[in-house]
């Protein structure tokens, strides 16, 4: 609710055709490497010279039943809007509400804080956070899961650590250990797997894997084919962070150029980028590493990225692309910092950074 849909997409069309290049939408059917065919479901078939594969992810539920029905993917602008608007229902009607959310990594630490950004309403709506291992954000050091903790020990918030999510039915999640929590609205955060496509097109090595890929992004068994994003299967394994999607697009680019003129392609090296994780309005951490930082005057640093890599992806070149840049950093102004200034309590928390 703090963003609007539309503020969170760019238009593929103009972007692309500014840099000279066309655009087709469509739905794939298939990807044949070994006769250069990229097959669309509409009956066009693309040959190529050299082909990037930026799939990303899909939605993995693991296989447990009733969640691909009754849980709410967090994966898309489009999945995170209607979230929004369920939850809004559950908090104008009448009654507590039941919320669960299934997992506890960035997408369901940064869920379960946007939740808590809504509690003036009247009654709190009762969290259930479900992370099958022992605690929050594992693969930030163990104090931010502390400060986790601690903001939500005095808020209608119920962390269950250490077990899974054995079924999800319409009103109900069942737990490994036996417990059934009632749920209003179920939040599936519990992780990505490989689209099916990558391994009809034999670039994994089996379904749900990710396309087997060498330091050059190039498919284990295709030179022309090259893998960038979530879909790319490098050695040693990556985590699927946007930043590193971002750089691989942009050495894919430059790889696909020197194959072509007969050059050698570049290995992709990984950067060692800190990582914003905003818990609502109660806290923002900023994990570089085995060190980590917390404090609401962090917040205006995730809007600073999120306007800067907007800007990257459709740069104010063109009236339109200015306009687009104007307004998204007057939103941001309006959404972000106009709130933190709004009394003098919320001015008071703007006060430090903590080092965890």
């Amino acid at each position: 609710g703090i963003k609007r849909p539309a503020e969170l997409q760019l238009p593929i069309e103009p972007i692309v055709r500014r840099a000279g290049h066309f655009f087709f939408r469509g739905r794939i059917d298939g990807i044949d490497p070994e006769q250069k065919i990229v097959a669309l479901s509409s009956g066009m078939e693309l040959p190529y010279d050299a082909l990037v594969v930026a799939l990303g992810g899909v939605n993995d539920t693991y296989g447990v039943p009733g969640a691909d029905e009754h849980a709410l993917p967090f994966k898309t602008v489009a999945h995170c809007a209607r979230i929004g608007r369920v939850l809004g229902t559950l908090l104008a009607r009448p009654g507590p509400a039941s919320v669960v959310v299934v997992g506890g990594g960035l997408e369901g630490v940064e869920a379960l804080g946007e939740i808590l950004r809504r509690r003036g309403a009247k009654p709190q709506p009762v969290v259930h956070l479900v992370e099958s291992g022992p605690r929050l954000l594992p693969a930030a050091p163990p104090e931010v899961h502390a400060v986790l903790e601690f903001h939500c020990r005095d808020r209608e918030v119920r962390l269950h650590l250490g077990v899974r999510v054995e079924r999800v039915d319409e009103r109900h999640v069942l737990l490994s250990d036996g417990e059934a929590l009632p749920s209003d609205l179920t939040i599936w955060t519990g992780g990505a797997t490989a689209p099916g496509l990558l391994a009809e097109a034999g670039l994994s090595g089996s379904a749900g894997g990710w396309a087997k890929a060498r330091p050059t992004l190039q498919a284990a068994r295709h030179d022309e084919v090259f893998v960038a994003g979530d879909a790319a299967g490098l050695q040693p394994a990556l985590s699927k962070q946007a930043y590193h999607a971002l750089d691989m697009g942009a050495l894919a680019a430059r790889n696909v150029a020197r194959l072509l003129t007969g050059s050698r392609p570049y290995p992709f090296k990984p950067s060692s980028k800190p990582v914003l994780v905003s818990f609502g309005d109660l806290d923002t951490f900023l994990v570089a590493g085995d060190r980590a930082f917390a404090g609401v005057a962090l917040a205006p640093l995730k809007e600073g990225v999120f306007q800067l890599v907007m800007a990257q992806l459709d740069p104010p070149v063109t009236p339109r692309g200015l306009l687009g840049a104007v307004g998204r950093a007057a939103r941001g102004v309006t959404e972000r910092g106009l709130p933190a200034l709004s009394s003098l309590s919320s001015i008071a928390r703007l006060r430090g950074v903590r080092a965890l």
